[in-house]
């Protein structure tokens, strides 16, 4: 993996410096390489999902652990390869580490186009940061969909499954983790809307390859994607995206986070 931390010239401010942005997503690198994209907090109150994607005016400027606000948040929105968890701010965790604020910004799919990543500016994508955020990249996942659908035989002229996709307004939770899948995030679909395992995150389809492949591209799977064209630089991609989350995952619970 590439030092993230030493392609920013940004200022390297200490965790506990870090205060709450003025707008969200904020994505940050610890001189360890480790990469925390927020994107938004979660209120301790009845909301739906109208606090993902941004923050409370009054709350800007202001560290996590002030006490006039730490009691109205219940925890903040990040992503780490392609799932959705709640977390603390970095200002709360691992406080005395320096940081860097990437000032990169996410493209998320829109209209008819599914592709998503982080960018530094127009036209100039992160691929590091995107593999952090999103697992692959969006080059990367359309070859092994591509190669999965062909082994599966589900794949012809008019389209295919599994497939990359996304929900412009609903709210979503993954049909393998339960994880959440906000509007405009990007998730994989196997089937049409309503039907069992139509609601896949991107981290529920990499565990599911994983499993499947043994973690390995000596696999009876393994061996099949290669054949159907799939790189091996995409597959070692793919078996890389550690299963770190699994210790994390149980800070998200679908009941707590919106009620229906």
């Amino acid at each position: 993996m590439p030092n993230i931390f030493e392609q920013y010239d940004s200022i390297e401010q200490l965790g506990s410096e870090i205060v709450i942005p003025d707008s969200f997503p904020a994505i940050f690198v610890s001189e360890n390489n480790e990469v925390y994209c927020y994107i938004g907090i979660f209120l301790d109150e009845e909301r739906n999902s109208e606090m993902l994607y941004m923050n409370p005016y009054y709350m800007q400027g202001k560290h996590s652990t002030d006490k006039k606000i730490m009691k109205e948040i219940r925890g903040f929105f990040q992503i780490t390869n392609g799932y959705i968890v709640l977390d603390n701010f970095v200002d709360n965790q691992y406080s005395n580490k320096k940081y860097k604020n990437t000032n990169t910004f996410i493209r998320y799919p829109i209209a008819a186009d599914t592709y998503y990543g982080v960018w530094k500016e127009y036209n100039d994508e992160d691929e590091a940061l995107t593999k952090a955020v999103f697992g692959l990249t969006y080059n990367e996942l359309y070859e092994v969909l591509d190669g999965y659908a062909e082994i599966l035989g589900t794949k012809n002229m008019y389209g295919q499954y599994p497939r990359l996709t996304r929900s412009i307004r609903a709210v979503n939770f993954c049909d393998i983790t339960g994880g959440l899948i906000p509007s405009q995030f990007p998730y994989i679909t196997f089937a049409q809307s309503g039907y069992d395992f139509s609601h896949v995150s991107l981290w529920g389809f990499y565990r599911h390859l994983q499993l499947l492949m043994e973690k390995s591209i000596s696999s009876r799977l393994g061996k099949a994607l290669l054949e159907v064209g799939v790189p091996e630089k995409t597959l070692n991609a793919l078996l890389c995206i550690d299963d770190f989350l699994s210790i994390r995952l149980s800070k998200v619970f679908r009941n707590t986070l919106y009620k229906y």
